[in-house]
């Protein structure tokens, strides 16, 4: 049934429930779907959210989504989350929620900006970090009370306790928010995945042709190997990052290396000047040196950022496909329309399709660019492998020319030392790197079919 009033009653007004120590139970296959206004007043919600949230549609519909809020949770979380979608951006965090019988559930809250508001989806939790992550909520919330209490000031307490629960996710390894957000909901899809079993998958995939179109099946089938894949490209992401940093560091190491070298050349007697020349060299090979480390390091972070925007984008458009078939079978149920609702059931849909079909391109499209990134990186480490060649030879001059000289030249060595040292720290780097490029040239192959089967998915679509 479609109306098209808020309902009367506030959430002021409602009777809260008591929160209790009992969970009120869902399951891995299970997904929360709700659609809100720009307000975050609900207009649609599935029949997974009304019954795990224990309230009826009438209760539910044209409220705003605290209705759920659990006084566990800081507002710090919610801070968070609103300031991602207020900057029109998807984001997504664990949320512990109130049943109206004062039972609790947990979910992976994942958040789209779309026309008109916002479109959510919600998934049981279950993997270790989820396990780590209510140990830090727990901290957050007990900080952010005590603030609340000492400042007297709500607003100055609340971003005293973001930065807190920010800064206790860089303690577990987090650069930022949005490090840790990616890395959870890949941990989170993979957990999921792997539980959902066999007899499930298969109920998905013999889905009525009539009530979902086939084409809609393969994509969730082709995302759902993809997300397995991130694991892949989360290791990728990790193994890189270490180099990339080192990198950096090894570029600025030589430079300055060089610059003391020349420095000292300028102190040495005219006899002793063939070292000058070695001096003049080594400043020459490390400038073009570090322009082939920073453009490494360059190479590194744009793969980098392509696997974290993969990451999310292979994970929303696994959970908005399968959102759209789940609200097609309840379409088909007629569930949809024996329930109150603020939005019309085509418009849903038209939702639901504007929010993966972009999503599906940019997949195809990034998954496309990682083979091409990986060789570039193969390249890469074969001209910096050339460079730190070069400089082995400028060493062994360098030794030569120091042990035929005066005392004067004596102070080289130190030099020559601290470069040798740099450069067999550098070998080893390289050998990491190279294997980690050598062991992804297959992991190269199989993205170039995902492009082409998203490609040939994309095209076979039809919005109905």
């Amino acid at each position: 049934m479609l109306t098209e009033e808020l309902p009367n009653t506030k959430i002021k007004d409602l009777k809260k429930p008591v929160p209790v120590n009992q969970e009120s139970p869902f399951s891995f296959e299970e997904l929360f779907i709700s659609v809100t206004d720009s307000k975050s007043n609900i207009t649609y919600a599935n029949d997974v959210f009304v019954r795990i949230s224990k309230y009826d549609h009438e209760e539910v519909i044209g409220q705003l989504h605290k209705l759920v809020r659990h006084p566990d949770m800081p507002r710090a979380v919610f801070n968070i989350f609103w300031d991602y979608l207020n900057s029109d951006k998807p984001v997504a965090a664990y949320v512990k929620n109130l049943a109206k019988d004062g039972s609790y559930y947990w979910v992976m809250a994942l958040a789209f900006p779309c026309n008109g508001g916002y479109l959510s989806i919600r998934l049981k939790p279950g993997s270790d970090l989820f396990k780590t992550i209510k140990g830090l909520y727990a901290k957050t919330l007990q900080f952010e009370k005590q603030k609340e209490q000492q400042l007297d000031n709500k607003k100055q307490a609340l971003e005293e306790s973001q930065s807190y629960l920010l800064n206790l996710l860089k303690a577990e390894g987090f650069a930022d928010y949005e490090e840790f957000m990616w890395n959870a909901l890949q941990k989170e899809m993979a957990h999921r995945e792997n539980n959902l079993s066999t007899t499930i998958l298969a109920e998905k995939k013999n889905t009525d042709k009539n009530i979902v179109p086939p084409v809609l099946v393969k994509a969730e089938s082709i995302l759902s190997e993809l997300v397995l894949e991130l694991k892949n490209l989360k290791k990728i992401h990790g193994a890189l990052i270490g180099h990339s940093d080192y990198i950096l560091k090894l570029a600025r190491s030589i430079l300055l290396l060089s610059l003391n070298a020349q420095i000292g050349s300028s102190k040495l007697d005219q006899e002793d000047m063939s070292l000058s020349v070695v001096a003049e060299k080594m400043g020459e090979q490390s400038v073009d040196g570090e322009k082939r480390l920073i453009n490494m390091k360059e190479n590194i972070h744009h793969l980098s950022e392509l696997i974290a925007e993969l990451n999310f984008n292979i994970i929303s458009a696994k959970l908005q496909v399968e959102m759209t078939i789940e609200f097609l079978k309840e379409l088909e149920h007629k569930k949809f329309n024996d329930d109150i609702s603020l939005i019309e059931s085509d418009k849903v849909i038209t939702l639901l399709y504007d929010a993966f079909m972009p999503r599906l391109g940019l997949i195809a499209s990034g998954i496309g660019k990682v083979p091409a990134y990986l060789r570039d990186l193969m390249n890469g480490v074969k001209d910096i492998e050339r460079f730190l060649l070069v400089l082995r030879f400028i060493h062994i001059t360098g030794k030569v020319e120091i042990a035929r000289m005066n005392d004067n030249a004596k102070s080289f060595s130190t030099t020559f030392q601290d470069l040798v040292h740099e450069i067999e720290t550098a070998d080893s780097h390289l050998r990491e790197l190279n294997e980690v490029v050598n062991d992804n040239k297959k992991s190269g192959l199989i993205y170039t079919v995902y492009k082409e089967r998203l490609t040939n998915l994309i095209a076979n679509i039809d919005r109905r």
